[in-house]
C-alpha cells in the first residue's frame, strides 16, 4: 500500500505518526512546495526574533529515516488524477496512491495591484520568515510596511518590534483585528502597538504595490506613497489547494471534508490548513487555520487513510496574541449576551446564547482560559437550577 501526502507540516507529520503507530510497512511518501525539512509555522515568530531553529523543526532535519518516508521537498504536487489514483509533481514524475492525504496548508495573500512583485515577503513560510529576519538584523534600523491589521498583521508587527524593527501597520477599518475583537478591546491592542514603537494606520488601504519588477513602494488609499525595507502581505490567508482544481473532489475556501477527514473522493483525505471541516458551535464547514486542530486532523486523516473510521471532534475558534505587554485569548463566536467584567490591567468578556457560552475574551488574566474552554467545548448548560420545593 501507498499512502501519498501532500505537504510537510504538522498535519502531514501528525498523519505519519498516527500510520506508523500501527503500520510501518505501509509505503509513505511526503510532497512540499518548499524546500526544507518539516516545520512548525507557529514557531517561525521565535525563529525571527531569536534565529533559534530548535523548535522551529521540531522533528528534526531529516525525518526519512526516522518514520520511513520517503520525501520529495521542493517538488510540489500541480496535478492531480481522481479517476487513476495518480499524482504529478512539477518535476514532470507521476505517482500511483492507494490513499491521499491533502496537507498542503496556505499562504498568506494579498488582493493588491503588484502583490506578486518581488520584494514582498510571505510570513507563512520560511523562506519569508528568513528574509525577514536578514533584513532587521542587517546592522542598521529596518523599516516594514504590514499590509493588513487582523491577527496575522499585528502578530507580525510584534515579532519585528522586538527586533527594533520600525513598522507602518496599515488596517482599512477604523479598529485592529475587526474579525476578532470589538472596537473596545481593540483599543488596549492598538495602545501597546503604539507603546512598542509601531505606526498604525486606521482606515487605510494599500492599494498598489509599485516599482518595475521589484516593489519600491506601497500606494495607500489616501494617495501617499509609503517605502521601507520590506513589505509584508498579511490581509487573508488562502490554502494551498489550486491542484484540486480540475478534479471531482468538492472545494469551498478549502477542501470540504467530513467528521473522518475524508473529501468528496473516497480515499482521498484532507486535513490542517488546507481543509474545511465542521466547526463546533455553527456546525458549518470552516477553515479553522489553528495548529492543534492541524495536528487531530492529520492524526485523523492518517488512521482513516489506512481503513479506519476514527472520527474527528469539531473545535471552535482560537486565537493566543504573543509579544503584548499583556496576554489576550479569543475562543469562538462573540454572539448572544455579552457579560463584561473589568479590572485595572484585565478584561474579560463572555458572549451567552441559550445559556450556552459562545464564546470569550480573556485579556490579562487568562487564568481560567481552560475552566472556559471546557464550558464552550462540551456546551454545558450555565443555567442554576432551582432549588426543590
Amino acid at each position: 500500500m501507498h499512502i501519498a501526502i501532500i505537504g510537510m507540516g504538522p498535519a502531514a507529520i501528525s498523519a505519519v505518526q498516527a500510520i506508523r503507530e500501527e503500520d510501518f510497512q505501509v509505503r509513505i511518501s511526503l510532497f512540499s512546495a518548499e524546500d526544507c525539512p518539516p516545520y512548525s509555522p507557529p514557531c517561525l515568530g521565535y525563529y525571527v526574533t531569536t534565529g533559534d531553529t530548535g523548535p522551529l523543526f521540531w522533528q528534526g532535519e531529516d525525518i526519512g529515516p526516522k518514520y520511513h518516508v520517503k520525501c520529495y521537498p521542493g517538488n510540489p504536487v500541480v496535478d492531480l488524477d481522481t479517476t487513476r489514483n495518480r499524482l504529478k509533481t512539477q518535476s514532470g514524475q507521476s505517482w500511483y496512491f492507494d490513499a491521499l492525504i491533502i496537507a498542503s496548508g496556505s499562504s498568506l495573500h494579498a488582493p493588491v495591484q503588484g502583490a506578486g512583485k518581488s520584494g514582498v515577503l510571505q510570513f507563512k513560510n520560511l523562506a519569508g520568515a528568513r528574509a525577514l529576519r536578514s533584513m532587521a538584523t542587517k546592522g542598521q534600523q529596518a523599516t516594514a510596511v504590514i499590509l493588513g491589521g487582523g491577527f496575522i498583521g499585528v502578530e507580525i508587527a510584534l515579532y519585528l518590534a522586538k527586533l527594533g524593527v520600525r513598522s507602518t501597520l496599515l488596517n482599512r477599518r477604523g479598529w485592529i483585528m475587526p474579525r476578532l475583537l470589538d472596537p473596545d478591546t481593540a483599543a488596549y491592542v492598538w495602545e501597546d502597538l503604539i507603546e512598542q514603537g509601531v505606526d498604525v494606520r486606521l482606515n487605510t488601504e494599500g492599494i498598489e504595490f509599485g516599482g518595475q519588477n521589484r516593489v519600491d513602494y506601497l500606494r495607500t488609499n489616501g494617495g501617499e506613497k509609503l517605502r521601507a525595507d520590506a513589505y509584508i502581505a498579511a490581509t487573508g490567508v488562502k490554502p494551498n489547494i489550486g491542484f484540486v482544481q480540475g478534479t471531482d473532489i468538492e472545494v469551498d475556501e478549502g477542501v470540504l471534508v467530513d467528521d473522518f477527514m475524508q473529501t468528496s473522493w473516497p480515499g482521498i483525505f484532507a486535513c490542517g490548513d488546507a481543509a474545511q471541516a465542521r466547526e463546533l458551535l455553527s456546525g458549518e464547514r470552516q477553515v479553522l487555520g489553528l495548529y492543534p486542530v492541524a495536528v487531530q486532523q492529520g492524526w485523523i486523516a492518517g488512521k482513516n487513510a489506512l481503513g479506519r473510521n476514527q472520527t474527528y471532534q469539531p473545535q471552535p475558534s482560537m486565537n493566543s496574541l504573543k509579544g503584548l505587554s499583556f496576554q489576550l485569548v479569543v475562543v469562538g463566536r462573540q454572539q448572544g449576551q455579552e457579560i463584561v467584567s473589568k479590572g485595572h490591567d484585565w478584561l474579560h468578556k463572555f458572549f451567552v446564547h441559550d445559556d450556552k457560552l459562545q464564546g470569550f475574551v480573556l485579556l490579562g488574566d487568562i487564568s481560567q482560559a481552560g475552566a472556559y474552554m471546557s464550558l464552550l467545548q462540551n456546551q454545558r448548560d450555565l443555567r442554576i437550577p432551582s432549588p426543590e420545593h
